[in-house]
């Protein structure tokens, strides 16, 4: 018999509360798609390791897992800055330690603001890069399109192909995890299906809303203040 699985889903989003986090869907959505009975299941979350001071422990944690996978959002089109930090002081740790040096396999999880899922192509190869200076395998990124969408319309009926894409790329992820090959994968995309314009009518909406909700007005999005100034 096989040895269970070590995975350790990674929460790279900077967000404090996560149940406003769409990384926190995205985990839910894997755990479901996850062989409880061949895989015990580890978590951590980057922000809360960091605030209280538990990155050695959560550090400990990654460095016995058989896989690793990190889910955030593209930040300036890039990582999050806490989790890249993350990123560069688990290397130290990894750096100074010869025996924790066990082979993993590494993926990642991007979620964008966008309908385009190639803009997640650059934090990715972070990802990859990351994965080289560590000795690990990385195997394949998810690249998504549709940020708050996945939090907020998960129930609409044009969602329903994206979730049903995704759900088929956790598959993949999952049955690659429990196999032993190591066979190139391609990068998945898993766009929002949702015309371009439409898609950015509802996220102005989303913008609105909070305008209004700390007493501004829609015209105060559109302020320049540092050209107000001059």
């Amino acid at each position: 018999m096989s040895a269970r699985k070590q995975i350790v889903l990674v929460n790279g989003s900077p967000k404090p509360d996560k149940d406003q986090s769409a990384s926190e869907v995205l985990i839910h959505l894997l755990e479901n798609n996850i062989n409880s009975s061949a895989a015990d299941i580890h978590q951590v979350n980057v922000r809360q390791s960091l605030i209280k001071n538990k990155t050695d422990e959560d550090f400990h944690i990654i460095s016995k897992a058989d896989a690793v996978i990190f889910i955030f959002p593209l930040y300036v089109f890039c990582l999050p800055g806490i989790l890249m930090q993350y990123l560069q002081e688990y290397f130290m740790y990894w750096s100074k330690d010869q025996y924790i040096r066990k082979q993993m396999k590494i993926y990642a999880v991007v979620n964008c603001g966008f309908t385009e899922t190639d803009i997640n192509e650059e934090a990715i190869r972070v990802i990859r890069s990351f994965s080289r200076q560590i000795g690990a395998s990385f195997r394949f990124g998810v690249s998504i399109g549709g940020g708050g969408m996945l939090l907020s319309l998960t129930t609409a009926s044009f969602m329903k192909k994206t979730l049903s894409e995704l759900k088929d790329a956790f598959k993949i992820m999952c049955s690659d995890i429990a196999e032993d090959g190591s066979g190139i994968i391609s990068d998945i995309m898993v766009p929002i299906r949702i015309p371009r314009k439409l898609y950015y009518f509802f996220g102005n909406q989303g913008w609105f809303q909070s305008a209004k909700k700390n007493n501004l007005k829609k015209k105060d999005l559109y302020r320049q203040p540092y050209y107000d100034d001059k």
